[in-house]
């Protein structure tokens, strides 16, 4: 019940929207809530789902829903404070190409900026990657840091999901100017 997910419209409009890299990505959920961006993310094709969320009951039910529609072995559950998840946690091998952001709306900038600095600075982004991550209309765009940039802003009544991408060459070509 303190769970709230992504309005089935506005889901159904960022699917649309990511098309066919969807199928065979590798999914970070956060905030994950009910589960319902992972477990979309699973249907469409996605190979492997990690979801985490802090409280017990929305990870107990993601977990279930996982077991129900046949895919535990794709979706991992992870219970912790997305922070904590994010400084502690070493990424596969294979870094993430879909992160969804779904935080409660009562999160400020300064913590979903924090969140975008972890994604970098842990290396959970891989060439390309996109982020997804859906903001009250009233909040300003999350400043991106080095290496994530800002694609655009979709809006959907009170609220609006933010598209980023990580840049490919950002770090190849500061080294290079650098050396120079």
């Amino acid at each position: 019940m303190g769970t709230r997910p992504m309005r089935d419209f506005v889901r159904e409009a960022v699917f649309s929207m990511l098309g066919d890299r969807v199928r065979g990505a590798r999914v970070l959920d956060l905030f994950a809530g009910s589960g319902s961006l992972g477990l979309e993310a699973l249907s469409r094709g996605a190979v492997a789902a990690v979801f985490v969320d802090r409280g017990r009951d929305p990870t107990r039910v993601i977990q279930e829903n996982l077991d129900i529609l046949g895919m535990k072995g794709r979706g991992r559950v992870v219970r912790a404070e997305i922070l904590d998840f994010l400084r502690r946690y070493a990424p596969p091998d294979e870094p993430f190409d879909l992160i969804f952001i779904d935080p409660p709306f009562r999160i400020d900038v300064n913590y979903r900026q924090e969140v975008l600095n972890k994604l970098i600075e842990g290396g959970f982004l891989g060439p390309s990657s996109v982020v997804i991550m859906q903001a009250p209309l009233r909040v300003p765009v999350t400043e991106p840091p080095p290496g994530l940039e800002f694609r655009e802003r979709r809006k959907y009544g009170e609220s609006a999901v933010d598209v980023y991408m990580k840049m490919e060459n950002d770090v190849k070509e500061a080294g290079e100017e650098g050396g120079r």
